[in-house]
């Protein structure tokens, strides 16, 4: 099993995504460098499940966090293989949205604060710790230090069947043993290297702010880029990935290209088709600002 590592650093710019297994159900993001739109932070999660539940996991023995004042909305976010969270300027949302493994709009309720609010956070576990154990580790400490209390629930809503169009799939096969997965994001732009179709389709769910699923039956891993000219408001905003109000957008790496549907089905040989299914969300029935350290 490969260490666990995220890394998140953002300015008014740019953004920046690093290391992190090569794994799809319980991985963060796979290994990669990403710069991309702020609005939007890729968790590369094909299979989009809040987490396994098991035995109690550790506690972080050590936490601090504090009001972030700083007059910028840049932040970093990172997470090492043993646990260790250091974060600036973060907001509750976007903890929550690595803590559950799930995409912003699944998160609703709570307060305005949740999206709003910047954070500070360093907490520390001095034992050894698993890639599966991270996640309810951070869940347990924003349990702790926000008194959230949340459950999970099913509801039928607007999704996105990804499927192969009728000409035939267009996707490239991924090339070489020695090439390890990765990612990069732009606006407009997404460019896979030993890639599922379901880790596409999780990317596509990003960029368009709503579930998307992977009806292609493809597989293999490709490599492939797909470009395209967002429309105002695409992918939700910046609230949506997390972010704090005030992000900066950034123009589109394609200008006068088409949209993401017809991208999808020139380029790749696939299409988006709407639908409605069961969207499992994260419902936050009670939180509170957190205590002094």
């Amino acid at each position: 099993m490969q260490p666990l590592e995220l890394v998140i650093q953002m300015g008014p710019k740019d953004l920046s995504l690093g290391q992190a297994p090569a794994r799809t159900s319980a991985a963060l993001v796979l290994r990669d460098t990403v710069v991309m739109k702020p609005a939007i932070i890729v968790l590369l999660t094909a299979a989009m499940g809040f987490g396994q539940l098991g035995a109690q996991p550790p506690r972080y023995e050590v936490a601090s966090i504090k009001p972030n004042a700083n007059a910028d909305v840049s932040f970093a976010f990172r997470i090492q293989p043993d646990g260790t969270v250091a974060a600036t300027g973060i907001t509750l949302k976007r903890l929550m949205m690595t803590a559950y493994n799930v995409q912003g709009f699944r998160i609703v309720g709570g307060p305005e604060w949740v999206a709003s609010r910047r954070w500070d956070v360093q907490a520390r576990h001095d034992g050894v710790v698993s890639p599966d154990q991270i996640r309810p580790m951070l869940r347990g400490l924003l349990e702790e230090r926000f008194r959230l209390r949340s459950h999970s629930e099913k509801r039928r809503m607007p999704v996105y069947k990804l499927v192969v169009d009728r000409g035939g799939a267009k996707l490239p096969a991924g090339k070489g043993n020695e090439t390890e997965p990765a990612v990069r994001v732009a606006p407009g732009s997404i460019q896979l290297t030993k890639a599922t179709s379901a880790t596409f389709a999780s990317q596509l769910s990003y960029a368009l702010a709503r579930p998307v699923i992977d009806e292609t039956s493809l597989s293999g891993q490709f490599d492939f880029v797909l470009e395209w000219t967002p429309e105002p408001g695409e992918d939700g905003g910046p609230t949506t990935a997390g972010l704090p109000p005030g992000t900066e957008e950034q123009p589109a790496s394609t200008r006068d290209g088409p949209s993401i549907f017809t991208a999808i089905r020139e380029q790749l040989g696939l299409r988006l088709e709407s639908g409605r299914g069961p969207v499992e969300r994260i419902v936050i029935d009670d939180v509170q600002m957190p205590t002094a350290n």
